[in-house]
């Protein structure tokens, strides 16, 4: 029979995507770390993880396995909290998918309480632009921005939000304040990779795609702002984003009303399974609180 501790260490596995960096987590040995995974494997009869010198994947019955095992340890573990056996400290790994900006300047800034009230839970950011498929990339949680169209996760609205186009006043001094939708097409853009059109409306506000020339192209929204603070082009940022240098004057809203649906709402999300988990509701309500602030 299997114990809790080799589930515990079947979930750290697969959330550090191999057994060395799941033993040192756990603080024990990468033989042990590995023994309780065989010995789980045997109990089950099955396969948990690919694995070769270059590679350690879950198969489809682990991924479907870490589903239903994680949620079961931590409900135990919230269990043991309101019987009075344990602290109320979280414990474990916890990962998350999210934009740089909403990390770079939300998240970080109010995580400082939060990690010394719970410093046994270690928190893995993937901070990328890309949608991030949360189980197929073993990420608890995530927070996302726009329209929602997985109806498989849970969501809960963080605040509202919208799309603006918006340039450096040194650059426009240089190229001229575009007045028409047709003069975006004109003007130099700094662009996400994927960013060749946007939806605009016209002078009869009917829906119309502009494709704009990159001038440079960078790899995340941090730097996308960047270079338009800098005066390299004109860019499409949530106005959350750019808040700051909004107030400073470092950058201007071009052309304000001109996109087509600009509504960019913000989102937490989790998979259904892990509705209950407590790792995932601790870091909703720092969420939560850095978009209040």
């Amino acid at each position: 029979m299997y114990s809790i501790a080799d589930l515990q260490t079947f979930v750290a596995a697969a959330k550090c995507a191999g057994i060395t960096a799941a033993a040192r987590q756990l603080g024990i040995s990468s033989a042990t770390a590995s023994h309780r995974v065989t010995k789980l494997e045997g109990v089950l009869n099955v396969t948990l993880f690919h694995r070769n010198s270059r590679t350690f994947k879950l198969t489809d019955e682990g991924q479907m396995f870490l589903e239903r095992v994680d949620v079961i340890l931590d409900e135990l573990q919230q269990a043991e909290l309101e019987v009075g056996s344990g602290s109320a400290k979280l414990r474990g790994h916890l990962r998350m998918t999210l934009s740089p900006w909403i990390l770079s300047r939300f998240l970080l800034p109010v995580l400082g309480p939060f990690r010394t009230e719970h410093p046994d839970l270690s928190i893995e950011f993937l901070a990328v632009d890309r949608f991030v498929p949360l189980v197929e990339e073993a990420q608890d949680c995530a927070i996302r921005v726009g329209q929602l169209a997985d109806s498989a996760l849970v969501a809960q609205k963080l605040c509202d939000n919208h799309r603006i186009i918006c340039a450096s006043p040194r650059l426009l001094d240089v190229v001229g304040v575009p007045e028409t939708v047709d003069d975006l097409q004109d003007s130099p853009w700094v662009c996400l990779p994927w960013q060749t059109q946007f939806p605009v409306n016209d002078a009869k506000g009917r829906k119309r795609n502009v494709s704009v020339a990159r001038s440079l192209a960078v790899s995340n929204s941090d730097m996308l702002t960047v270079g338009a603070v800098e005066g390299l082009g004109l860019a499409v940022k949530s106005r959350m984003a750019v808040r700051e240098e909004l107030e400073a004057g470092s950058l201007v809203e071009v052309l304000p009303g001109s996109l087509h649906g600009p509504e960019a709402p913000i989102w937490f999300v989790s998979p259904k399974e892990s509705r209950a988990g407590r790792k995932t509701r601790a870091i909703l309500q720092i969420a939560r609180q850095a978009f209040r602030r």
